[in-house]
């Protein structure tokens, strides 16, 4: 019986250094418990006495399993508690309109929701935003989707709030939202067009929307080699549906030229070498506003015609001008971020022009039309300096001079 009590005090005592031992190992991961298990087999040698058997691997999944959980509640404990809230918008004109108008929408929503403190979400049942962002987004921009949840949130546990309503690009500050206490906001309002909503994580914006390598390599084959060391002016252009649909202006050709000609002039005073190369959706009508600063190119397929009501300046500085093919948005993208030193926006509410500038060659400086020039319909839904960003600068023709002239 004495033998008996020395082997149950042995196993007690083992029992605690095994204990001791899992914690050890949690932390150090010393063979402690090897060594422990020898001297034990040493010291009970018959089969006689009653063995004392410890699970250890059950010890060790119970111990492993409650220190997990103890770092898992003070993860939890970690989180924001505003985080917890969601933030939705309308994304009004996201299903059916072009990149640029896309993006001011995705990017505004980022923008107010780190504003607001809450998780951008994106409403899993509506297919047509999930269609948008499988076929128009991701394969863009795959770090873009990467910054929303996509959930499905009951209706009835929403609360609505108006706001940006009925104008395009006029911001309408959501701090006033900040202390709001319901878990899911929807901010109803349309297009969300000002810098204002997220130039404040403008870092980040950089980051997501980087090309992807195949993107990158393609808009490098579009600047000739020659060219790649020159100081690049970026004229964009902006036409198509712009011609016709009663609210937008499109680029003009006199303007075009005229101020193109005027960064040229402005920019060879301090580079060596400047180089313009004209973006856009409009190949033939930058064929003809630069007819003879342009080299030949095979891809024009038919004759251009004049039908701009456009004449060649009798002086211009000397320069080439790149006409690039229209591929996809995202290679002018690609290509402004890699190569543009300057941006110029020929038609002032062209989206995709705007975030061409925004998104171009570190320390690049854009210039755009003044909108009231142009006499574009958008006028009246803009506050000019919620559109723009304070370091563009405009330009504006001298009425009585004709020449280019910048509005500081």
């Amino acid at each position: 019986m004495r033998v008996n009590h020395y082997v149950m005090v042995f196993c007690l005592i083992f029992g605690i250094l095994a204990n001791i031992y899992v914690i050890v190992k949690l932390n150090i991961g010393t063979n402690l418990f090897e060594y422990l298990q020898k001297i034990q087999m040493s010291n009970i040698q018959r089969d006689t006495l009653p063995k004392c058997e410890i699970d250890t691997d059950n010890l060790l999944n119970f111990i492993e399993n409650r220190h997990f959980l103890e770092l898992e509640e003070k993860e939890k404990r970690k989180i924001p508690k505003n985080h917890e809230k969601t933030l939705q918008t309308m994304l009004f004109a996201f299903p059916t309109a072009g990149l640029g108008n896309k993006l001011f929408e995705i990017i505004s929503l980022l923008g107010i929701a780190e504003t607001l403190q809450r998780t951008p979400v994106i409403n899993a049942t509506n297919s047509d935003y999930i269609n948008v962002l499988l076929k128009n987004i991701q394969p863009i921009f795959p770090k873009l989707v990467e910054g929303f949840d996509l959930k499905i949130i009951p209706p009835t546990t929403v609360i609505h709030k108006q706001t940006n309503w009925g104008a395009c690009c006029r911001f309408d500050d959501p701090k006033k939202f900040e202390n709001l206490s319901e878990t899911h906001l929807m901010l109803d309002g349309h297009y969300f067009q000002s810098f204002k909503y997220f130039h404040h994580i403008r870092p980040k914006i950089i980051e997501i929307l980087a090309p992807s390598k195949l993107t990158a390599v393609r808009a490098e084959i579009l600047l000739p080699t020659k060219y790649r060391n020159d100081f690049i002016i970026c004229t964009h252009i902006r036409r198509g549906d712009f011609q016709y649909d009663g609210v937008h202006q499109p680029s003009d050709a006199t303007f075009t030229r005229s101020a193109t000609d005027f960064l040229v002039d402005y920019y060879k005073k301090s580079r060596r070498r400047v180089t313009v190369v004209v973006l856009g959706n409009d190949i033939h009508f930058a064929k003809t506003v630069f007819e003879d600063r342009t080299e030949n190119h095979t891809f024009l397929q038919k004759a251009t015609t004049n039908a701009y009501n456009y004449s060649i300046p009798e002086t211009s500085p000397k320069y080439t001008a790149v006409l690039t093919p229209t591929l996809t948005p995202e290679i002018d993208l690609a290509f402004s971020r890699l190569f543009c030193d300057v941006t110029l926006i020929t038609a002032p509410s062209s989206t995709f022009g705007w975030w061409l500038s925004y998104l171009s060659k570190r320390k690049s400086q854009t210039y755009y039309r003044d909108i009231t020039e142009s006499r574009d319909g958008v006028l009246r839904e803009m506050h000019e300096d919620d559109f723009y960003p304070p370091e563009w600068i405009k330009l504006k023709t001298d009425p009585k001079s004709g020449k280019i002239r910048k509005i500081l």
